[in-house]
């Protein structure tokens, strides 16, 4: 009796250990069958990747072949037909200084008065191909001067972000339709302004590497010519890479349709207690405008 009920017993646990590790199993039996479908995907994947790599092989041995008797047949025709010989243009001759010599297709400039030339230098924060040309840069001088502005830049906005600080809209920020200051026209009803202190100091040793590295790279002449059109460009496009105190941001004013128009307000010594342009859908992507925009979360016209 004791035997049957310890047979009984055993089997009772046996059953129950089994009930509860049917799903376990059954879970591992699912994952099992998963990875081998997988596997199998990624075999199919690696044949089919194969095939089509011996398929472009093949192709680009024909077209090197169909290249080669190309070449050759030019090469033929070249022989037979050389073209004709034409004359050398002379060389530059300092004494024409910007007169245009009647047999050549070039004028001589010296390189000192290629500041006054009538040609854009810097676009978007890099060397125009006429820039690059004028200055006879290689591909490789054009792109270190690249990467330098770039990175002085990089540099300005990083110092830039963590200086300004979030302000009230000054009390003066009240203009009409033509965008005079202190107007008793209609004042915006809901600003976002920062302020952001004269980062001079701040940004000074990168301006400095920017120029000891054109000038490495470029030599002092092309150095110069690029410092002072980066510097023109920093002025009119960057806030003068931000000399001086400034207040920066955007405002928006009740249309009489119901709607609010967006403006871009700033306030510096130069615009004074406050300048005002109305923001439309063909502003410049690449401007301060739109920067700031992008920065402080601002929905644009047309966007």
């Amino acid at each position: 009796m004791k035997k049957l009920l310890i047979i009984a017993l055993v089997s009772a646990v046996t059953i129950l250990v089994w009930h509860r590790q049917r799903p376990v199993l059954e879970g591992v039996r699912i994952q099992n069958e998963r990875l081998a479908a997988v596997a199998a995907e990624l075999k199919a994947r690696a044949e089919r990747a194969e095939s089509a790599q011996q398929s472009a092989e093949q192709e680009l041995a024909s077209l090197r072949v169909e290249l080669n008797s190309r070449k050759a047949t030019v090469s033929d025709q070249m022989s037979q037909n050389p073209a004709p010989q034409t004359a050398q243009p002379p060389e530059p001759d300092p004494a024409h200084q910007g007169g245009w010599p009647s047999d050549a297709g070039f004028f001589y400039l010296p390189k000192q008065y290629l500041t006054n030339a009538a040609y854009q230098l810097l676009s978007v924060g890099q060397l125009t191909d006429e820039a690059a040309a004028l200055l006879g840069m290689s591909p490789a001088e054009r792109e270190s001067a690249d990467d330098a502005f770039g990175e002085l830049l990089n540099q300005f906005r990083r110092v830039e972000i963590q200086r300004m600080e979030p302000i009230a809209a000054p009390a003066g920020w009240s203009v009409t339709a033509s965008g005079s200051v202190r107007d008793p026209g209609l004042a915006f009803d809901s600003t976002l302004t920062y302020h952001i202190p004269d980062l001079s100091t701040d940004i000074s040793a990168a301006q400095t590497a920017f120029l000891s590295q054109l000038q490495q790279n470029l030599g002092a002449s092309r150095a110069d010519i690029v410092a002072s059109a980066a510097d023109s460009y920093l002025r009119h496009n960057m806030d003068d890479l931000g000399a001086g105190d400034r207040i920066v941001g955007f405002v928006w004013m009740p249309e009489s349709d119901g709607t609010h128009s967006l403006w871009y307000a700033a306030a510096d010594a130069r615009k004074g207690e406050g300048a005002f342009q109305r923001v439309g859908e063909d502003l410049d992507p690449n401007s301060q405008t739109a920067y700031y925009a992008q920065l402080f979360g601002i929905k644009l016209p047309g966007h």
